[in-house]
């Protein structure tokens, strides 16, 4: 029976970036998060892996150490054994490989979008509330400007967080479909 490892748990590969295993999280406890499952104990179980797979790959030196623990595990594992070799990669496989890498590449650039997109919409709330802070503060004849100053900003705020919600949206869409694509290309189907 193969070992499963936090890198299968999140359903990413060993050498993902940080920011593949952040989105992995996100994608996955968006699926599983007891708000979604309710009281299912297997949704459950499975949050509680994630949630502990998660701890363990982003924090470097807990990664290293379970990087190495799976190098120790493969030591000892007989992989000599016939049994056990790996046939060369087919070219069907190496065309599942290249689909995986593709929308894992998709799904970290939108979610670079959403992360951007999110950032914008933070500031434009604090420009809002900069000037709902400035309009108290206002002399009562400069008052119809500010006014008209505090409607816009929140207005802008209320747009930025929309389109941060989109962005967010559909990054977890495409770390979906990465994490599909992924588990296409290392099942073998």
């Amino acid at each position: 029976m193969p070992l499963k490892t936090h890198y299968d748990v999140l359903k990413v590969t060993q050498d993902a970036p940080d920011e593949v295993i952040a989105a992995a999280y996100k994608a996955l406890a968006r699926i599983y998060h007891p708000d979604k499952t309710g009281a299912d104990p297997v949704a459950a179980e499975i949050m509680q892996n994630i949630n502990v797979s998660y701890k363990i790959l982003s924090d470097p030196h807990k990664r290293a150490e379970h990087d190495l623990w799976l190098t120790q595990q493969e030591r000892r594992s007989d992989r000599g054994s016939a049994q056990n070799r790996r046939a060369a990669p087919t070219a069907q496989s190496a065309d599942r490989q290249a689909k995986a890498d593709k929308t894992r590449a998709e799904a970290t650039k939108w979610t670079s979008w959403a992360e951007k997109t999110a950032q914008d919409a933070k500031e434009a709330q604090a420009r809002a509330d900069k000037a709902l802070v400035d309009l108290t503060k206002a002399k009562p004849e400069d008052r119809t400007k500010w006014e008209a100053w505090v409607a816009k900003t929140v207005q802008e705020a209320k747009v930025a967080k929309e389109k941060a919600d989109q962005a967010a949206a559909k990054s977890a869409d495409a770390v979906a479909a990465a994490l599909e694509a992924v588990a296409e290309a290392t099942s073998g189907k």
